[in-house]
């Protein structure tokens, strides 16, 4: 869409206030993009808001999403992938004499009399958002030889550039072979991808919403071949094959800019790699994005303006740690403070934050990054991660001498951070004066609104969780003063104190069948209260810790979870997978 149009459109229909519109326009003219592109990577224009008032501007019926088992496939072989793609139009239905054409720019009549010469027959347009026809068209247009398995060897393979891969229709079979791995990985909304040798064939799983799944296989002869492919894909050394190696490749798939890390490792059975993707052109998240309750939410709001401390976030590998610091980054993301952050590696670049990644080849450690930053003038400072004595008693410094540090530590809940923090060798007293918060999360699979079914739970379920019946006639919050109380009681659920019901999974064409989609998180947020500082100073253990700070009013993370399955976000089984035996 031009911007001269797009501008007079959002104008006329309001689509955006005219403030927001004129920061827009400078940041446009500061190069920084198009006017389109930096309204729709903003949050205040959705791409489905725009094009239902354009459809209804030129009076053209609006589809929101597209029904991919009505399109018919013999069109599909009369209109070419790469015009498909270019022009964004995609045969989606049939009327009659006619066929129903979904458009993303339906202004573009040459791309429409296009369309109807390669079809033989009068079309119908449609606005349906550009993100659902692409998405239909690299689902429904299989490229030869991309999905079959191996059936010959290449010798030799060279690195392409920063090109599409999807328009890549003329390499040769283990190239398209690799490159249907990363299409299928990323339309799947995958954070992994495995390819494991065993003693009989290689065996490709990924990880979609933190589950492993089998999607492919392939003969073990093409082992070595596929591994070289990958390898040379991340700039390794394909020759080496005793040692674990790691890398990196930048990627376009299906028009998004996709970062993959590379790790390879020798098993007795053949090289073993793991990819793990981010997609750059996801839109960073938000606080309110990230499933925090009410009370949690507004307690997380006031942590990240205080002028100094430090804010904890524990939790696995692969728990959102990153992404919640990184929502926190945001929020408070304005010209008048100086935000810098040490990072290992640099995930998402955030416009006014100066990022630095660690770099131990030439001693840039956290440790000696932080140190640096204290001569930067900061007002905040993001740490990686606290993996030792050394980057501890930095930040605790940073924390006493007026900035606050955000960063993430190891540990399965809030108050086993305090102690592994004091076990580093760090004294309580400093650790006591210096922490403001630890907040530990998981993230768990949401239900598929779709398909979800209503189900009343059995009381043995709902002690699993620790809900008894004489929970459910005390009030939702529990705690009627304290710390831990504001907008406790505002996300109850409207049957509470009845009839308990919780929701199952069920499965259709939106989930792909798994009856989840998406993840959300699970928060235990401990605030360090004059209860938990003379704890501390104490040398109490983290059971003792937590005691304290349940009877103050923390929700644990299996008490926020049964929250979420009364709320009809996620099962009674998500909840068990992810969590521990709370304390008693």
């Amino acid at each position: 869409m031009h911007d001269a149009f797009f501008e007079e459109l959002v104008s006329r229909r309001s689509l955006i206030a005219e403030d927001k519109l004129d920061d827009l326009r400078r940041r446009q003219k500061a190069g920084e993009g198009s006017l389109y592109d930096l309204a729709l990577g903003s949050r205040d224009l959705t791409e489905e808001t725009l094009y239902r008032e354009l459809a209804e501007d030129l009076g053209i019926p609006f589809l929101d999403s597209i029904d991919r088992k009505k399109v018919p496939t013999d069109m599909l072989t009369l209109v070419p992938i790469a015009f498909a793609r270019q022009h964004r139009t995609i045969p989606v239905d049939q009327a009659g004499e006619f066929v129903v054409v979904a458009v993303a720019d339906p202004l573009d009549e040459t791309a429409i009399d296009d369309v109807r010469t390669l079809l033989g027959r009068p079309v119908l347009p449609i606005v349906v958002p550009p993100s659902q026809i692409t998405e239909t068209i690299n689902e429904l247009y299989e490229r030869t030889g991309a999905g079959e398995e191996l059936k010959e060897k290449e010798e030799e393979v060279k690195e392409e550039d920063l090109q599409d891969i999807l328009d890549l229709t003329d390499e040769a079979p283990i190239i398209r072979w690799v490159n249907s791995l990363f299409y299928n990985a990323v339309r799947q909304r995958a954070s992994d991808i495995h390819i494991e040798p065993t003693d009989r064939d290689v065996v490709v799983r990924t990880r979609i919403d933190g589950v492993l799944y089998e999607v492919k296989n392939a003969n073990k002869g093409y082992l070595p071949s596929i591994i070289s492919r990958v390898k040379i894909m991340a700039g390794l050394n394909i020759a080496e094959k005793r040692l674990p190696q790691d890398g990196r490749i930048s990627l376009r798939i299906a028009g998004k800019s996709i970062d993959v890390r590379v790790s390879t490792i020798p098993t007795s059975q053949g090289e073993r790699v793991v990819l793990r993707l981010l997609d750059k052109s996801t839109v960073l998240l938000d606080l309110t994005d990230l499933g925090f309750a009410q009370s949690t939410y507004e307690l997380m709001g006031g942590l990240i303006h205080r002028s100094h401390g430090i804010i904890l976030v524990t939790g696995p590998t692969g728990c959102g740690k990153t992404t919640t610091l990184y929502a926190g980054l945001s929020q408070i993301n304005n010209p008048d403070i100086n935000i810098l952050t040490v990072e290992d590696p640099v995930e998402y670049d955030i416009r006014g934050i100066s990022q630095m990644q660690v770099n131990p080849k030439i001693n840039l450690t956290f440790a000696s990054g932080l140190r640096s930053f204290l001569r930067q003038d900061p007002d905040v400072i993001m740490v990686g991660e606290i993996r030792d004595r050394e980057t501890a008693e930095i930040a605790i410094h940073a924390s006493l001498t007026g900035h606050l540090v955000l960063s993430t530590i190891h540990t399965n809940d809030a108050a086993g951070a305090l102690t592994r923090l004091v076990e580093m060798g760090i004294e309580p007293f400093l650790v006591a004066s210096s922490m403001l918060a630890i907040l530990a999360q998981r993230l768990v699979r949401v239900l598929c609104p779709t398909c979800r079914k209503p189900i009343h739970p059995t009381p043995e379920e709902l002690m699993q969780v620790g809900v008894t019946q004489e929970r459910m006639r005390q009030p939702w919050d529990r705690i009627t003063e304290g710390p831990y109380t504001a907008g406790k009681g505002s996300d109850a659920p409207p049957w509470w104190g009845g009839e308990p019901l919780v929701y199952e999974t069920v499965g259709c064409e939106k989930c792909s069948d798994l009856g989840f989609r998406g993840r959300t998180g699970i928060y235990e947020l401990l605030l360090i209260t004059d209860r938990i500082r003379s704890l501390l100073l104490a040398n109490a253990d983290s059971t003792s810790i937590k005691r304290a700070a349940v009877a103050e009013g923390m929700d644990s993370l299996r008490d926020d979870g049964a929250k979420k399955v009364f709320q009809g976000t996620t099962t009674l089984g998500e909840i068990m997978r992810v969590t521990q035996e709370d304390i008693e």
